[in-house]
């Protein structure tokens, strides 16, 4: 049920527990806006049952400030335990993070290890914990909690939200009230779905907060960094649509493909992969592309190939010859290969770094994250974006051209290879080189 501030009705009782709680809190130190109060004070108007709601929608509108302070409001009572969840530990305890705010509040005692929790003088716990998937659910099977609060909760595993529920209880003559608070973007995760159907559209409150609410945000600066997003992501963060769902050709249509080909490229390497994406099972199809960071920032997708056959050597050393000269300086910085489950991807790092032993070039491996869809959006977005380029020259490029504008994100007819193959290194790129400034000891280095 989605509510506005023209919905809220408060008590004198609402106000001055509100200013009790919160704002002559010791350990808050840092003031809401208006919006964040009524939905502070609409967590506890329910003293018989348990307080439900979501809150969020758009970014930018301060859940996590919201957050910290509601986890802090009952630090004064000595049986007050509340709980934070994020669904990743980096995300939990991270920078900016509700954790991150909290422990710089002076008086509390900070555990930073295992189990990590946040005491005050008086007994008074604020647990954190991370969900990663559902099996993480049993983590809090027989604690008891008079706050849990979702941190991104459209993140969770809907089973894990359900299962929290079950750990909002308190004794009969407890003075503090029980509740869960959900604060979150949308995104393409069923849990969107359930989130909507019980709160958006159902009968739980749901109060929209985002950028434009938020009075301490600089609403242009911050539209114009959302306009860089890609359509998906602007439905989710800048729109904050929770009916929103992925369609065909939302990520990229073929018009912003075909601007972005070229032909006799000649701006100097900066640095050359090549990634692998090792055939399945059937009809599926073993995949190498040629990606490269250009001196001029632009990245640039040479070459593709790819086979169903077995037999992929041949395949593999004339697509490396063509770039690289046996027992030369190599101009290939390093192959990645895509480590999905089992041992075959360790298998096959081994195999082909003695079959390209005499380039002298590392194979490497990469574990990917999520789906193909959700694994080929940077680099689709970077291609609308123009900063990736394509060569027009490359006998493959019409099929990946084919392979972006139908990529389905539920189900394809075929396993899209040919994009597995690009955003493979496309995101080793960004995320082991770019991002930690690596620098290989053999092949081109960037900067180099």
């Amino acid at each position: 049920m989605q509510m506005k501030r023209t919905d809220f009705r408060f008590t004198d009782a609402d106000y001055l527990l509100y200013a009790h709680t919160i704002y002559n809190n010791p350990y808050i130190h840092f003031e809401l806006y208006p919006l964040q109060e009524d939905i502070a004070m609409l967590s506890c108007q329910n003293f018989d049952g348990v307080n439900r709601l979501l809150t969020g929608g758009a970014g930018g509108g301060g859940k996590t400030m919201l957050l910290s302070a509601l986890a802090l409001q009952f630090m004064n009572y000595p049986n007050y335990r509340c709980l934070v969840t994020r669904k990743g530990y980096r995300e939990l305890i991270g920078s900016g993070s509700v954790f991150d705010i909290i422990k710089r509040v002076e008086g509390l005692n900070v555990r930073e290890s295992s189990p990590i929790k946040i005491t005050s003088p008086c007994g008074a716990e604020i647990h954190f914990k991370a969900f990663a998937d559902e099996r993480h659910k049993q983590d809090v099977k027989g604690e008891s909690y008079h706050t849990i609060l979702n941190d991104e909760a459209s993140e969770l595993d809907e089973s894990v939200l359900r299962f929290l529920n079950r750990s909002v209880r308190k004794s009969t003559d407890d003075p503090i009230p029980l509740r869960v608070v959900n604060a979150s973007n949308p995104s393409a995760t069923s849990t969107t779905e359930y989130l909507r159907d019980k709160y958006v559209d159902g009968e739980l409150p749901y109060v929209e907060m985002g950028y434009k609410d938020n009075p301490y945000i600089d609403t242009r600066t911050y539209e114009e960094a959302l306009m860089e997003l890609d359509y998906i992501d602007r439905q989710y963060q800048m729109k904050g649509n929770w009916h929103y769902k992925v369609q065909v050709g939302d990520l990229i249509n073929r018009d912003e493909m075909e601007a972005q080909l070229v032909t006799n490229l000649q701006t100097p390497l900066q640095l050359q992969l090549i990634g692998i994406d090792l055939a399945g099972k059937g009809k599926d199809k073993f995949a190498i592309c040629c990606y490269e960071l250009l001196a001029n920032g632009w990245e640039y997708i040479r070459d593709f190939a790819q086979t169903q056959s077995s037999y992929v050597e041949d395949l593999l050393l004339r697509f490396v010859m063509k770039y690289n000269k046996p027992n030369e300086y190599p101009t290939t910085s390093a192959v990645i290969i895509e480590q999905e489950g089992g041992g075959s991807p360790v298998y096959a790092q081994r195999y082909f770094q003695e079959l390209l032993q005499e380039f002298g070039i590392p194979v490497m491996l990469k574990h990917p994250s999520g789906s193909k869809f959700q694994r080929a959006r940077p680099l689709l977005h970077s291609i609308k974006m123009g900063n990736t380029k394509l060569n027009k020259e490359s006998t493959d490029m019409d099929e990946f051209i084919d392979e972006s504008v139908g990529l389905n994100p539920i189900k394809n007819d075929k396993s899209p290879n040919l994009v597995d193959s690009a955003s493979l290194v496309r995101n080793y790129l960004h995320e082991e080189i770019i991002g930690k400034q690596t620098r290989f000891t053999t092949g081109r280095r960037i900067g180099g």
